[in-house]
């Protein structure tokens, strides 16, 4: 029965899921077409675009105009999260794991001083990781830190993560976070991260640059996070001002 709280679209939208997950669908194959799903269900162009719209944002397909909607995932594993203030971004890190793959130390290239604003040459901190929602098996992004290689106690414990970023800097009692710097950008997965993420090299993604800045104006870090197109969701909630 059609209700606000379930409309068409969802309805199919949770066919479609109970097949794919049934394996009525595998993995690789594609889902029927808009118009296919139209005459099935006797609905709209727009109620079919929405159902398959609903799950794009659960990561369990992916659609790519003139090659259908093709099945990448059994069971629903998008990750949304509405981020406002840089309180939000520290319960972001609370709220899901990171793991360290590698911590090196390296000296700037002219890409890595940009980001660090620092000379080329200057050594640095450099810790890869993956991130993933607790108790998730896939992780839905791959985050690179960079810190200019100080001797003081951040340094120390980013040659040996088991945190996320934000809880790192929370448990140090860094304390004085005045500005985050965002930047979100399209891009391409290379070859290491399509990997890690179990996606295709050259996968749209979506890459998402933060600089974090004390009340002095120092950068204390930076982190650079791919995630695969169809794994995030960033949501805003915009309010007219007064």
């Amino acid at each position: 029965m059609n209700s606000a709280a379930n409309p068409r679209y969802r309805q199919i939208a949770n066919e479609l899921r109970n097949n794919i997950s049934r394996g009525n669908y595998a993995i690789g194959t594609l889902l029927p077409t808009e118009i296919e799903i139209c005459a099935k269900y006797g609905v709209s162009r727009h109620t079919a675009r929405e159902a398959l719209r609903i799950l794009t944002e659960d990561g369990m397909v992916e659609r790519r105009q003139g090659h259908g909607t093709r099945v990448v995932a059994t069971e629903p594993h998008a990750f949304q999260r509405s981020i406002s203030s840089i309180g939000d971004l520290l319960q972001y890190g609370a709220d899901t794991h990171l793991t360290a793959i590698s911590t090196t130390k390296i000296k700037a290239d002219a890409e890595i001083a940009e980001l660090l604003q620092c000379e080329v040459g200057t050594r640095c901190i450099h810790v890869h990781c993956i991130r993933s929602e607790r108790h998730a098996k896939i992780p839905f992004c791959v985050t690179d830190v960079y810190r200019v290689a100080t001797a003081d106690t951040l340094t120390k414990r980013l040659s040996s993560i088991k945190e996320a970023v934000f809880a790192i800097v929370d448990t140090l009692a860094i304390k004085h976070i005045s500005r985050v710097e965002q930047r979100i950008s399209a891009d391409r997965l290379n070859v290491d991260n399509a990997k890690e993420l179990s996606a295709q090299t050259s996968d749209a993604c979506l890459l998402i640059v933060r600089r974090h800045f004390d009340y002095r104006g120092a950068l204390i870090m930076a982190a650079v996070n791919q995630h695969r197109a169809v794994d995030f969701v960033y949501a805003m909630d915009l309010k007219r001002s007064k």
